[in-house]
């Protein structure tokens, strides 16, 4: 089951990374139109996850508005097309990194009480993910100082994880699973656009 979970996952970030990829060289109102959508989507599951919880509507902009915004600001850097698509294979190499890292080493729990999934096994494999990424993304990009590289990568792998967590929190207190089913073997839009909470602000701040 976990195998088919796996593939099934594997597949539908194949398809977001090519969905994207298009929507960023295609044209400007592709891409804006995309993260319009993204945002849109998010939206909706947030009301349904938080079951219209108004003061939480705040965290809305912390977890929803402030990474999208970050996208756009990246997609109209000089480099910032290169940035975006480095960005979501790492995103989508960490993740599926310390999926197989986690399934196939085991060990002991990060938090069980907001992620029962999250080991620290799991959590080595997407900081190695994150550094490597990095370093050929510098090499084959020019997009970060090499010397910079591991710690750019160990960063992203790490807020990648704070965002999962983040989110889990607040499905746990919802004793919500998944915030949609849009996506196959991830769920909802939010689920897929966790990870992109603190890393994507943090690449705009290392970069300005």
């Amino acid at each position: 089951m976990a195998d088919n979970n796996f593939i099934i996952r594997t597949l539908s970030s194949i398809v977001i990374l090519l969905i994207f990829s298009f929507a960023t060289y295609f044209s400007d109102l592709s891409f804006y139109l995309l993260i319009f959508s993204i945002a849109i989507l998010s939206s909706f599951e947030w009301h349904n996850l938080t079951q219209g919880n108004r003061i939480l509507y705040v965290f809305a902009l912390l977890l929803i508005a402030l990474p999208n915004a970050s996208l756009i600001y990246l997609y109209n850097l000089p480099q910032g097309k290169y940035t975006l698509i480095w960005l979501i294979l790492t995103i989508w190499s960490i993740d599926i990194t310390a999926y197989l890292f986690g399934k196939n080493f085991g060990g002991a729990k990060i938090c069980p009480i907001i992620s029962r999934g999250k080991t620290w096994s799991g959590l080595l494999g997407a900081i190695l993910a994150g550094i490597v990424c990095t370093i050929l993304g510098s090499i084959l990009f020019s997009l970060f100082s090499i010397l910079h590289s591991p710690i750019i990568g160990l960063a992203v792998a790490l807020l990648a994880q704070l965002g999962d967590f983040t989110e889990s929190l607040v499905k746990r207190i919802y004793n919500v699973k998944d915030s949609g089913s849009v996506i196959p073997g991830h769920g909802g839009i939010l689920d897929r656009m966790d990870s992109f909470i603190f890393t994507t602000p943090f690449i705009v701040i290392y970069i300005s």
